[in-house]
């Protein structure tokens, strides 16, 4: 009785060490992305999920984890404390090189750019009873413009500045994620929000699903003009008639391509199995949620910025025949 305790006990140790091992090498990817209430969250975590279902048992998991956006994601990222992040190109781009905002800084040359996704559509939402019917009219109202240094905060410092010359001092800004902003304008309490995402936001889509009046600023010809001087990153984009609920009609605004993105050093082969994997599953992500129906598959290298592409993503391109400019190669 005895001997068989001792080798049922050494053959639970042999488990537990083999389980122990299992653990040790597994290594986890963590994909940084955004408010949960915007686009980012929602496409990392459908992003992770894909990557689980194929490459577990390879070694790697993978988890999504909401972030205040493109700021604090490229700060992670520079910490050591995430290994991948859905941002923005320019913000990437200037992460990258240490300029515009990041003059000054340490500059991050670790970025790689995976593949370019959609553009981050500016859906810049206003109530009806505000008032605001031109950029110019922001001033002095109660303006949601982003959490607290992220890329949205930045944008909405570009565009009132460009648009209308204001600054965040001619505005009563609130620092807050999508989801509060839609919940506050609601309730009365802001009189406009900027959301900066892949179209539908789900924030915006419960507001024109609601019984209060809103609006969304458009872009004219003028105001692209402008941005084309101060903010040339940006281009005119459409949200076609029927993406929001009773949105009978094409709205033209603008907006800044994003990208997922990831550390160098992250393996090549890692890398170009994820590619693998989203491409193979193309049509299941296009179903999975409308921000993919935006991805430009054909060509997921336009609009990236000053930072190179990952080696695993030039040999993915490369080997399915896709030209690859020399300012993204590594």
């Amino acid at each position: 009785m005895r001997k068989k305790s001792i080798v049922v006990l050494c053959a639970l140790l042999l488990a537990s060490a083999f389980a122990g091992a299992a653990f040790a090498s597994t290594q986890f990817i963590t994909i940084v992305t955004g408010s949960t209430g915007g686009t980012y969250y929602p496409i990392g975590t459908i992003l992770a999920n894909h990557f689980n279902a194929e490459l577990m048992d390879k070694g790697y998991k993978f988890s999504a984890q909401s972030s205040g956006g493109t700021v604090e994601n490229l700060d992670m990222m520079l910490r050591g404390e995430a290994e991948m992040a859905i941002a923005m190109a320019n913000l990437t781009g200037f992460a990258y090189t240490g300029t515009v905002q990041y003059e000054g800084k340490e500059k991050n040359e670790n970025l790689r750019y995976i593949m370019g996704l959609w553009p981050d559509v500016t859906q810049f939402i206003v109530s009806g009873a505000s008032g605001i019917e031109s950029w110019a009219d922001l001033r002095g109202k109660k303006i949601a413009v982003g959490p607290a240094a992220s890329g949205t905060e930045f944008s909405s410092r570009v565009l009132l500045k460009s648009l209308a010359g204001l600054d965040f001092d001619d505005i009563k800004p609130e620092y807050v994620g999508y989801s509060e902003a839609a919940q506050a304008l609601q309730n009365g309490q802001l009189d406009g929000f900027n959301a900066e995402a892949g179209f539908p936001v789900g924030a915006v889509a419960e507001l024109y699903a609601g019984r209060q009046k809103i609006n969304m600023m458009e872009f004219s010809s003028e105001d692209l003009e402008k941005l084309k001087v101060d903010a040339p990153f940006y281009a005119g984009v459409v949200i076609p008639a029927g993406i929001y609920p009773g949105q009978d009609e094409d709205l033209r605004v603008a907006g800044i391509k994003s990208a997922l993105i990831v550390n160098e050093d992250v393996p090549e082969d890692l890398v170009y199995e994820m590619l693998r994997i989203i491409y193979s599953k193309k049509d299941e992500l296009l179903n999975e949620h409308a921000g993919f129906k935006m991805v430009d598959f054909d060509n997921p290298v336009d609009g990236l910025f000053a930072a190179p592409l990952h080696p695993g993503a030039v040999k993915f391109f490369t080997e399915i025949g896709m030209a690859i400019p020399e300012d993204r190669l590594p």
